[in-house]
């Protein structure tokens, strides 16, 4: 429940565009909110926005017309450069309008607008990167940044510059964290007792562990395993008809799942993409995992997300173009059938969670909002 807080700050968050950045954001947001603080977050047009705003009424969300940054001599340019100047101005009229005193980007160039705008309104401005390997709109959002947060100590490195570079780990939303009563695999309509493989492929789905999966479904029914499958709507209606022919496998398939803390807690192992934002989860939960990285995510930080996993044994990296039905069945195999394995990995992937990151950052955010107003 919102608290009064006579000392309350505006607070705007631009975290829109991908699940890693949003739902981060959120996180913070709602500790924020929760404290009695007013907070704006500045999301994207894309539907994976939209209905992550629609769950959280305490949250005031505006939407922009982020464009993604073009090459340097793409025609392209000079429409994202009328867009940056628009947002810029946008940014500049509700930092005003709402007395905001600190502004935080969760990453990308979504957040480069509202930091530059912050810095010229007189915000304090912070920068939040999840991954290991920093992108280049962080490394240029850096430079109009009071502090830079890390999700992850291999990211620290990344900003040998900055002045004030601190690791707080990545926000977990706090639906994440409830615990209600609810039985996880009940709720997902699998059984009580069955070694369960959760495969998700982040907020947009994964086509390639989608199909590699797929291809091996009939081992996994000889395992006696069940599976529960979080497609991404893109590929929501290849995968389910494929589970179809397998009728004798308990698995339950969904485009998007509205409760992944009760996946989570299902789960003996998970199939994943290496994104910041599924990793501190799976973190959270100490889930056993097989990450995946996407091969074309930028820096390719992904396989250095899941390099962090695989050296200290929370997870087993997999490159994509290694997955296949055998390599993918043989991997589950040697953790649902072995406990103390399963167990090992379990306690190294808590050891990885920051489990208090979102008021870690909030506490930040409101000692350099004081900074701001007595500036």
């Amino acid at each position: 429940m919102k608290q009064k807080n006579p000392k309350s700050v505006h607070v705007l968050i631009a975290c829109g565009g991908t699940g890693g950045h949003l739902f981060p954001g959120i996180a913070v947001g709602e500790v924020l909110a929760s404290r009695g603080h007013d907070v704006t977050l500045l999301i994207s047009e894309k539907k994976i926005d939209s209905l992550a705003a629609s769950g959280h009424k305490e949250l005031r969300f505006e939407k922009m017309p982020f464009l993604a940054m073009p090459k340097p001599w793409s025609p392209k340019m000079i429409g994202f450069l009328k867009g940056l100047w628009q947002g810029t101005k946008r940014c500049r009229q509700i930092i005003r309008d709402h007395d905001v005193k600190v502004v935080l980007g969760m990453g990308g160039f979504t957040s480069f607008a509202p930091l530059y705008a912050g810095r010229k309104e007189g915000c304090r401005t912070l920068i939040h990167e999840s991954n290991a390997i920093p992108g280049k709109a962080n490394r240029l959002n850096a430079r109009f940044s009071d502090i830079v947060l890390c999700g992850l100590e291999a990211c620290k490195e990344h900003f040998p510059k900055h002045g004030d570079v601190r690791v707080v780990g990545t926000p977990i939303r706090s639906s994440m964290k409830q615990q209600n009563g609810d039985d996880p695999r009940a709720f997902f309509k699998l059984d009580k007792d069955r070694r369960t493989l959760l495969v998700m492929g982040g907020s947009q789905g994964a086509r390639g562990v989608n199909r590699a999966v797929g291809m091996a479904l009939e081992q996994f029914e000889s395992m006696g395993i069940q599976v529960l499958h979080i497609a991404g709507p893109t590929d929501y209606e290849e995968v389910r008809d494929v589970y179809a022919k397998i009728p004798m496998l308990k698995q339950h398939v969904a485009a998007f799942c509205h409760r992944m803390d009760l996946a989570y807690r299902a789960a003996d192992v998970a199939v994943a993409r290496s994104g910041a934002s599924s990793m501190s989860e799976l973190a959270y939960f100490g889930v056993p995992s097989l990450l995946v990285p996407y091969p074309y995510a930028a820096e390719d930080h992904q396989t250095r997300n899941a390099e962090i996993f695989d050296q200290v044994g929370a997870g087993r990296m997999i490159k994509e173009s290694d997955l296949n039905a055998d390599s993918l069945a043989d991997a589950v195999r040697s953790i649902v059938n072995d406990t103390r394995k399963a167990g090992d990995m379990k306690k190294a992937a808590q050891k990885l969670a920051v489990k208090n990151s979102a008021e870690k950052i909030a506490d930040l955010i409101v000692k350099e909002a004081d900074k701001a107003q007595t500036a």
